[in-house]
């Protein structure tokens, strides 16, 4: 779904790093336990922000049961806690990154580094209170699974088309996205607003108007348009019933097909 040599240009830094916020959640930013063995005997446990470990473990024989009860005795302090065989994440870093393929979506590569760790990495690299694969790295907050994005994609999303997400906040355009889909429907390229070339102040219809022209300018042929409150789209996010929340949010949560 999203091409492997997609095209990311004309990214406003405020749009972008907004964008980042509502749809992605980073390991690399929460507080947290890494706690790393070398065959069961504990070689580091130590907190991200430099704050006092408790109940920390000198050795592990059972990874889920350690990290769990490290989670436990300090989830007022972290986010998640993550244990590991040292060997285990070097082997998979090094697996992950070499089946590399530059002609397969970039989706594709992601989500097998997620079933690296639901498979064969399942019991050496763990973390609580949530999964490893459902921690680690830059996760989507979308509500959705893959095939669940993808099926709404096939859906929703003409061929050859351009998609625009506009969400708006206090009376101005907080983040937006335009997204061109290729016949395929995959992703070759994304933007986001210009305020130096669209303003993107005002009334929400407006502002969607003048985002849709604009992108009908750079890259033609918008077919879909999403525009929606920042809090509606907070909620859309976080819900699994997709249709039943848009139906909730009314209003604040527009799909509008175009053409």
């Amino acid at each position: 779904m999203l091409h492997g040599d997609v095209l990311m240009a004309d990214l406003d830094v405020d749009q972008w790093r907004n964008a980042q916020r509502l749809l992605l959640r980073s390991a690399k930013g929460a507080r947290r336990i890494v706690c790393l063995l070398e065959k069961g005997k504990v070689i580091k446990c130590r907190h991200t922000e430099g704050k006092e470990v408790a109940q920390a473990p000198t050795q592990v024989d059972d990874l889920q049961a350690a990290a769990d009860a490290l989670y436990a005795a300090n989830r007022d302090q972290v986010d998640f806690v993550l244990v590991a065989e040292r060997d285990e994440m070097d082997e998979y870093f090094a697996e992950y990154q070499n089946t590399w393929n530059a002609d397969e979506d970039l989706d594709v590569y992601v989500c097998r580094s997620w079933s690296l760790l639901r498979g064969r990495y399942k019991s050496s690299i763990v973390t609580a209170p949530e999964p490893a694969d459902e921690t680690l790295g830059l996760q989507w907050k979308l509500g959705a699974s893959h095939d669940d994005v993808v099926s709404a994609a096939e859906a929703f999303v003409s061929p050859d088309s351009t998609v625009v997400l506009a969400v708006h906040d206090n009376n101005s355009l907080w983040t937006s996205l335009i997204l061109r889909f290729d016949k395929d429907r995959k992703v070759i390229s994304i933007g986001t607003a210009d305020p130096s070339l669209v303003d993107i102040k005002g009334d929400r219809a407006a502002v969607t108007d003048r985002l849709v022209s604009f992108a009908n300018g750079r890259e033609g042929d918008v077919k879909l348009v999403v525009s929606c409150t920042r809090e509606a789209a907070e909620q859309f996010l976080a819900t699994k019933d997709k249709a039943a929340v848009v139906s909730k949010l009314g209003d604040d949560f527009k799909v509008e097909r175009i053409g």
